[in-house]
C-alpha cells in the first residue's frame, strides 16, 4: 500500500509548505485542528487520537504552550492532568490551519466526482477502523 503511505506524506508536505510562515512545528496542525474542536480535553485524549507517543505530545504541547498557542488548565478532580485549551493566538492560527487543510484538500482531490469521494472517504474510515482495532484483536 505504498500509495496510501505516499499520499499521507504528500498531504503533510503540503500542509507543511502552507503552514512554514506562521512558525508552526511538524505535529502542530493536527493537535489544533483536533482542539478546535474538543477544547478542554487531556493530554492522553489528544495523544490517542492522533496516533502521538505521550512523551512526545508533552514535548509538543510545552512547545505550543511557549508560543502562546495553547494553555493548561488543571482538572479539579484531578491534580495530575490536565485540560487543553487554545489561546485566542492559537483559534487564530486554526483558522490559517483550517484554510491550508482546505485547500490541500482542494488539490487532493481534483478531479474526483462526489461518488468517487464519498468512497474513498469510506475506504479509508475502515482503513482507519482496522488499524485502530488491530491492538484489541487476540492475534
Amino acid at each position: 500500500m505504498k500509495s496510501l503511505f505516499n499520499a499521507y506524506w504528500a498531504f503533510e508536505k503540503n500542509m507543511e509548505k502552507g503552514l512554514k510562515d506562521y512558525g508552526l512545528n511538524y505535529g502542530n496542525p493536527k493537535i489544533i485542528l483536533h482542539l478546535s474542536k474538543n477544547e478542554g480535553c487531556r493530554q492522553i485524549d489528544i495523544a490517542r487520537e492522533n496516533y502521538v507517543e505521550t512523551a512526545t505530545l508533552s514535548t509538543v504541547l510545552s512547545n505550543m504552550e511557549k508560543n502562546g498557542l495553547i494553555e493548561r488548565k488543571r482538572i479539579e478532580d484531578n491534580k495530575r492532568s490536565y485540560a487543553i485549551y487554545p489561546t485566542e493566538k492559537g483559534r487564530e492560527i486554526f483558522r490559517l490551519v483550517r484554510s491550508q487543510y482546505d485547500a490541500t484538500g482542494d488539490i487532493a482531490f481534483a478531479g474526483f466526482s462526489e461518488k468517487e469521494l464519498e468512497e474513498l472517504s469510506s475506504y479509508l474510515e475502515r482503513v482507519t477502523e482496522n488499524l485502530r482495532n488491530a491492538d484489541r484483536k487476540d492475534i
